[in-house]
């Protein structure tokens, strides 16, 4: 994630609040037979980070590492897990761990 110019703690930040949070939706969506294809705007995380950067600022950064990485694919103004991605969220550790230092 070398593209965007904020410091890579942040997006680091960025990324690993919304893929959990993305994963969160995704679970409750798979147990409860619903739509498993999410709009930015129903995440919470988006609020949590608010040092100056937009929601359109994270959304860029989530673009990013969705082109950077495949896990997600985007259309829109919507978001969901590829297959990569729901491989990747079966694993106990996640490459957006790592990225977190988690």
């Amino acid at each position: 994630m070398a593209q965007l110019g904020f410091p890579e703690k942040v997006k680091a930040t960025i990324v690993w609040n919304f893929m959990e949070e993305l994963l969160e939706n995704y679970q409750n969506a798979v147990e409860n037979d619903l739509e498993r294809v999410f709009d930015f705007s129903d995440f919470y995380s988006f609020g949590l980070l608010s040092d100056g950067f937009t929601e359109d600022d994270k959304i860029a950064v989530i673009k990013e590492y969705a082109k950077e990485k495949g896990y997600i694919k985007i259309k829109g103004d919507t978001v969901t897990l590829t297959n990569k991605g729901r491989r990747e969220a079966r694993k106990p550790k996640h490459d957006w761990d790592t990225l977190h230092g988690n």
